[in-house]
């Protein structure tokens, strides 16, 4: 599956790691027909800043190749069998920290922003890593913006972003988060501070108030797997 890594790495850069082939099954419609289902997964890094692609991009960019005569993708591809079967699973997660808003923050393309993304992906993922070991994968920051001056009138600024887990984890309950939240908030370590009077799970929100407590230490990591028919001959 050459011609993959080539697409998705044309498509995302950096974000794109490798793709691995799981297996191949033979798929016999009629006698003059038969086709190969492949199943592959494809790597994205969890390091990265940059949201992975949703389903329905990493499918499309699939079509796009197959579709273009000058993309160099000599496979023939049964498009309207791409699908993905298996995908991370994410909670949306808002958090306050402090911090001046800047609209340069909206921008995602610009290293104010970049550079605010690594600083909470990389402060909050060591406490996610310890509190669900077999679960957890990445945090992908989606957004900054202003959090108000309300709480002891210091300017805040409001952290959206995606908490990644495995495909077939099962997921922590919104209290554990908000114990993981309150864990790192309680850390001296960090080089912001985090608001606990307001963490947003799911569209909800919780307090510190509302929590109680758990520990543990391990990674996973972004795995898309696609299928796909592709002709078989004998």
């Amino acid at each position: 599956m050459f011609h993959f890594d080539i697409i998705y790495q044309i498509r995302y850069g950096s974000l794109f790691i490798r793709t691995i082939v799981i297996g191949f099954i033979a798929v016999v419609r009629s006698r003059a027909e038969s086709n190969v289902q492949a199943e592959v997964q494809l790597v994205f890094s969890q390091t990265s800043t940059e949201p992975i692609p949703t389903n329905s991009d990493i499918v499309e960019t699939l079509k796009e190749a197959a579709a273009n005569s000058t993309a160099g993708f000599n496979l023939t591809i049964d498009a309207t069998s791409i699908t993905v079967i298996n995908s991370m699973q994410i909670i949306p997660l808002i958090i306050l920290t402090s911090g001046t808003f800047d609209a340069v923050l909206s921008i995602k393309n610009s290293t104010e922003f970049k550079s605010r993304a690594l600083l909470i992906k990389t402060g909050l993922e060591p406490f996610f890593l310890a509190d669900y070991p077999a679960s957890f994968s990445t945090i992908t920051v989606t957004s900054f913006s202003d959090g108000g001056v309300k709480l002891k009138s210091l300017p805040k600024i409001q952290n959206s972003m995606d908490v990644v887990f495995g495909a077939n984890a099962v997921l922590p309950n919104s209290a554990q988060i908000v114990n993981t939240v309150v864990r790192a908030a309680r850390n001296n370590t960090l080089l912001f501070q985090i608001f606990t009077s307001s963490i947003i799970i799911n569209g909800t929100e919780y307090s510190s108030a509302e929590v109680s407590s758990r520990i543990s230490v391990l990674t996973a990591s972004f795995l898309v797997v696609v299928s796909l028919l592709v002709p078989w001959f004998n």
